[in-house]
């Protein structure tokens, strides 16, 4: 989070609006003096697509509204500025705060107040039928609060100030976390079902009920959805999770994956896009609620930091590292890398699917290869687990010199390994294993850097 100051908006709005920053900051101090002097008479003060600006102590004198026909003299005429520019800064003001709020950082107008997000998370609360014992999930809440500086606050003879969004702020707070679910499944009206729809819906979720993919997408595409719930014995359950995962507008919301019973096993004997976490049939209601909460408040975390995450496994079978690989190179490719970054990336995943596959699981086909996918702004990070004992990768590549003529000794001597690990390394800026040996970690920048080499990783990248 980070806390901008009016010398650091200034700038900004003259950039955005094309208004030299001299009459910028002239139209900025003239703004909020009248917003002060209004408050001070005892009106209140609308400021066009952000929000009313209120002192209820001092009487209701009326709104005001910024910039208006009624406030032209007051401001422009008073301070000698042109309308079109009060105009143009006052929107791009407007701009800058709902921008930099709503990445929850904090814009602090000198000696006026200053603007932050506040979130009150999803969390369990009693059902509002009353029934003793049931509880279920309170929606989340996003507001922006307004604190005003204390000389604002003597200016108005410390009285209390008050805010409240309008117009485009209203909208982003009202859209950015919509109370949506979206519940895919087999049948509509299966019992089970509708006591999950039941739950949600009196919670004051809106539960959307879909039975294909092309419901699903319709959903994803159009709305904001805070939590996914799928029955995978649906037709399209794999689709659904994949097409989630798979697009930057959607890849975080949390999915819930209800497997059915005694197929647990089962389950995973093919390729599986997986959700965010899984509940084995049977299950209590109460049970899938908390779980909800818990995984909408790590993905309100998560949506700070990253921009996409996909998790998928595979059995060890060559025609699911080749699916693998083409989803590797698809997700490369809308990650912001330019193409030669892209090849890259593909040879150093595919050469880390093959070890995974070659010398952790032995291609035994009863043991899997997991991939886990991060990108943020500045990175993209993939790892890549197998289910073998592992090996000590220092013997292939070390801080010093001489491993290239280790390597070649290995294999004059019949051993193989390492050419791999040394390849890898040249295609990502950091290549980092786990101690065992049987998880490696690939992270390539966005921007050219120096490669950092083979280094033990940190835990920052783990399955959830």
């Amino acid at each position: 989070m980070k806390t901008w100051n009016t010398a650091e908006v200034v700038p900004e709005i003259s950039r955005t609006t094309g208004v030299d920053a001299d009459t910028t900051k002239s139209v900025l101090d003239a703004l909020l003096e009248f917003i002060r002097e209004s408050l001070t008479s005892g009106k209140s003060v609308e400021l066009s697509d952000l929000g009313k600006i209120a002192c209820p102590g001092k009487g209701d004198g009326g709104t005001l509204v910024v910039p208006g026909a009624d406030t032209q003299d007051a401001i422009e005429g008073k301070h000698g500025l042109n309308t079109s520019d009060v105009s143009a800064v006052a929107a791009g003001l407007v701009d800058a705060i709902i921008g930099k709020v709503m990445r929850h950082d904090v814009v602090e107008l000198d000696g006026f107040g200053n603007f932050r997000l506040k979130e009150r998370k999803a969390q369990i609360v009693p059902a509002e039928d009353g029934h003793e014992g049931v509880r279920t999930i309170a929606v989340s809440k996003r507001s922006v609060e307004f604190a005003a500086d204390p000389q604002l606050i003597d200016t108005v003879a410390g009285g209390e100030i008050n805010f409240e969004a309008t117009g485009k702020l209203k909208d982003q707070l009202e859209t950015a976390r919509a109370n949506k679910i979206l519940l895919g499944c087999k049948d509509a009206e299966d019992p089970f079902i509708k006591t999950i729809e039941y739950h949600f819906s009196k919670a004051g979720w809106i539960v959307e009920v879909v039975t294909t993919l092309d419901q699903s997408k319709q959903y994803l595409i159009e709305d904001p959805i805070s939590l996914i719930i799928i029955d995978c014995v649906m037709p399209d359950a794999d689709a659904v999770v994949e097409y989630a995962k798979t697009h930057k507008n959607s890849s975080l919301v949390p999915i819930l994956e209800m497997l059915p019973a005694g197929k647990e096993k089962a389950w995973f004997k093919t390729f599986r896009f997986l959700g965010n976490e899984q509940l084995s049939q049977p299950f209590e209601v109460k049970e899938m609620l908390e779980l909800g909460e818990r995984e909408l408040e790590r993905s309100t975390e998560e949506q700070a930091v990253f921009e996409q995450e996909v998790y998928f496994r595979f059995p060890t079978e060559d025609r699911w590292i080749d699916r693998a690989n083409e989803i590797a190179a698809r997700l490369f490719s809308d990650s912001g890398l330019n193409e030669g970054q892209q090849v890259q990336m593909c040879t150093a995943f595919r050469e880390s699917c093959s070890n995974a596959a070659q010398h952790g699981n032995r291609h035994r086909r009863d043991r899997f290869v997991d991939v886990e996918y991060y990108l943020d702004a500045k990175r993209l990070t993939v790892v890549v687990s197998d289910q073998g004992k592992g090996f000590d990768w220092r013997l292939y590549v070390a801080p010093e010199d001489g491993a290239v003529d280790r390597v070649r000794e290995r294999r004059k001597a019949g051993k193989l390994g390492g050419l791999g690990i040394m390849l890898m390394t040249k295609c990502v800026d950091k290549v980092e294993y786990n101690d065992e040996g049987n998880r490696i970690t690939l992270t390539k920048f966005k921007e050219e850097r120096t490669k950092a080499g083979v280094a033990q990783p940190q835990a920052a990248f783990q399955r959830r």
